[in-house]
């Protein structure tokens, strides 16, 4: 099969330059479509919120003018708490407009009220309650959260009586993420093209927006906010205090000093033009359509060994990377001996870390695991809560062993005892010497008194091996079962103290941990 270079392939790939004609006409069009449809978007936004908080402000005025309707009724009852009662039930039940309602006198005093019978006879201290009561006029409270965490915005009528005199108010508190009229008219403006409303209060607090985690957050830093709530009504591209371009629309809402504003990701917009160009090119060129998609597929074909590689190679100490390696189809010149490089290196370092991992985990004269061997078993079965048991084996006298005969007899002796505890253990045991004459057994699944039997039938191994130039020596064993928790060291340390106990108890025995 011939074999093909990478430089005769990108040659091939130079027929793409008649591109460049076609996709400069493409260019002007685009840019002239692009003004044309980000000042169409904006227009449409600027409309739309103008109308929206139009809405908001016909609302919040017909709710005033309601309240001022019925405050000669409340004026007229301010010393009958039942008909007050019955009065303000019927304002509430008359429409959807507010979800709660109460009539205050003029030391701040609840007389009655609806959907919140606690309140009566209290004297209310909120900031809009006091305000109410200062300045004597309807106001339209700033929003503000409520006991259980709902945003309100409370509209308020003071209440006179017929020679002049202050009486105090009545007021209807709208909870801005209950059913309500307000709600309808504000609540659900977010659209699939991406296009969402948002109403500010005069402070640049977000009190209404699809996100309900982002209630009341400030994003007065931004621009078409701040030009909102000074009263502004217009639109213009911006960028949203996340850092996201958008095209958006702003109008103010006098009674409340609310601003609405209503927006589009620009990128959404401009999305939708790009399909709209690729649509004309489809039914302009179908030629160079197919050109485009001829080079593509070349590129693709090209790149794609190179990009598998570059993948694997990112990865290559993972487990199966050699055989992905091996088949990535490297049908030219370089790719092929990329691909071969790739794999003679791996394999050298698979050995390399392969000997590095043994020797690390392996204690040298016994052939057993070592403390780092050991850990990481421990950590394995700390996160499946394995049940295991653990044999803190001892050599008697060791020391004595060493000073008679010398340190070659003893590691002698300490590599039969590594010899015997593998003729004893199970497959799945982990066998470990922890340094000196100190060994451990770890014995998954098992419990203590099946750890009991198999220590001591290597305690009676040990006892009884012989072999010539060896002296007869026993071994002192701790044994303890349990779970690997949050702390599976905890284990090892009851094993050391019965290992303890049975040196305690004149050695050569078994001890199991309470």
């Amino acid at each position: 099969m011939p074999r093909f270079d990478l430089r005769r392939l990108i040659l091939l790939l130079a027929m793409s330059a008649v591109l460049l004609t076609v996709c400069n006409g493409f260019y002007s069009g685009y840019q002239v479509q692009r003004e044309i449809l980000i000042r169409n978007t904006l227009e449409a936004h600027r409309v739309y919120a103008a109308k929206v908080a139009y809405n908001a402000e016909t609302f919040l005025r017909a709710t005033q003018q309601n309240l001022r309707v019925n405050a000669v009724r409340f004026a007229d009852h301010i010393g009958d708490q039942a008909a007050l009662q019955r009065e303000l039930d019927l304002l509430a039940r008359s429409s959807d407009t507010f979800n709660g309602a109460a009539v205050v006198n003029a030391q701040g005093v609840v007389l009655a009220a609806h959907s919140l019978p606690g309140l009566i006879g209290k004297r209310l201290e909120s900031a809009g309650a006091r305000r109410a009561l200062a300045e004597k006029r309807p106001l339209i409270s700033e929003p503000y959260l409520g006991a259980a965490t709902q945003l309100i915005v409370a509209i308020s009528q003071p209440l006179f009586g017929k020679d002049g005199r202050y009486l105090g108010y009545v007021a209807g508190s709208i909870r801005l993420r209950e059913k309500n009229i307000l709600y309808s008219l504000l609540g659900e403006h977010h659209y699939r093209d991406g296009s969402y409303l948002y109403v500010v209060d005069g402070k640049g607090r977000l009190i209404f927006h699809h996100d309900p985690s982002r209630i009341m957050q400030d994003v007065s830093p931004n621009p078409v906010v701040s030009a909102a709530i000074h009263g502004q009504s217009g639109a213009r591209p911006v960028t949203n205090t996340q850092g996201q371009p958008m095209l958006a629309g702003y109008a103010f809402v006098p009674s409340a000093r609310w601003g609405v504003v209503s927006q589009r990701p620009k990128a959404r917009v401009l999305a939708e033009l790009d399909q709209l160009m690729l649509t004309m090119a489809q039914y302009a060129a179908p030629l160079l359509l197919l050109i485009v998609l001829v080079v593509w597929w070349l590129s693709l074909q090209i790149a794609r060994p190179l990009r598998q590689l570059a993948r694997e190679a990112a990865t290559m100490d993972s487990h199966g990377a050699t055989p992905r390696i091996e088949a990535v189809r490297s049908w030219y010149f370089e790719a092929q001996q990329l691909k071969q490089a790739l794999l003679v290196g791996m394999r050298a370092m698979q050995q390399q870390l392969s000997r590095f991992r043994q020797e690390s985990n392996t204690d040298p004269l016994t052939g057993l695991g070592n403390r780092r061997e050991l850990d990481s078993v421990l950590e394995d079965w700390k996160f499946s809560r394995q049940s295991f048991a653990v044999l803190m084996i001892d050599i008697d006298f060791f020391k004595a062993v060493n000073d008679s005969y010398g340190h070659g007899t003893g590691d002698r002796v300490l590599v039969t005892l590594a010899r015997l505890m593998r003729h004893t253990a199970r497959d799945a045991d982990v066998l470990c010497r922890m340094g000196g004459e100190e060994f451990v057994m770890l014995l998954p699944g098992a419990d203590a008194r099946g750890a009991q039997r198999l220590a001591e039938r290597l305690r009676a191994q040990v006892e009884a091996y012989r072999d010539a130039g060896l002296p007869t020596v026993t071994v002192s064993i701790g044994v303890v079962a349990g779970i690997a928790d949050a702390a599976p060291q905890t284990l090892l340390h009851q094993a050391d103290g019965a290992l303890y106990r049975a040196k305690q108890q004149g050695r050569n025995r078994v001890v199991v941990a309470a």
